[in-house]
């Protein structure tokens, strides 16, 4: 584990979706271990020596209100399969409070994901958290080189669980 920055994270749901939420804790526990030792997210804001602690929340719910959320706040009339609101990446006045930065919040939809699965209910749904990690992270991938880059780390970690 990296011994400079901890980790800290909520998981909520916002609707009656159907998913356990104690069965993704550790997986995304050593997700983050991972993530916060990987050389190639080091240019990451989160490493700034005023930060010791990062948290997040990770909240999942249907495809209605990923609907919703994804026509308010990004003007896209359909479902999605994973929202990030970045508070501190995106933000040149991000607060940092006693050494702990704010990331923000990541929204899964249960449904999407399993619409959209390949292998297994868990594993798309930890892949879209680990997308929005890096996302919180300020990671974007407005061109196919960041593109790639986005997709190549989360696959990467991925593999690694």
């Amino acid at each position: 584990m990296n011994s400079i920055i901890k980790s800290s994270f909520t998981l909520e749901k916002l609707d009656s979706v159907k998913i356990v939420l104690k069965n993704y804790k550790e997986k995304i526990k050593q997700m983050l271990d991972i993530m916060l030792e990987m050389p190639e997210l080091k240019s990451s804001k989160i490493f700034d020596e005023k930060i010791s602690k990062i948290r997040f929340d990770i909240s999942f719910c249907t495809d209605t209100t990923i609907h919703q959320i994804n026509k308010e706040y990004r003007n896209k009339d359909c479902p999605t399969d994973v929202i990030t609101f970045s508070l501190f990446a995106d933000d040149e006045n991000a607060v940092i409070y006693r050494k702990t930065a704010d990331l923000g919040q990541i929204i899964v939809s249960v449904e999407t994901a399993l619409k959209q699965t390949k292998t297994t209910l868990e594993e798309e749904i930890l892949t879209l958290i680990c997308h929005g990690i890096l996302h919180l992270f300020g990671f974007d991938h407005l061109d196919k080189k960041d593109y790639d880059f986005v997709v190549g780390v989360q696959n990467r970690v991925i593999e690694k669980l």
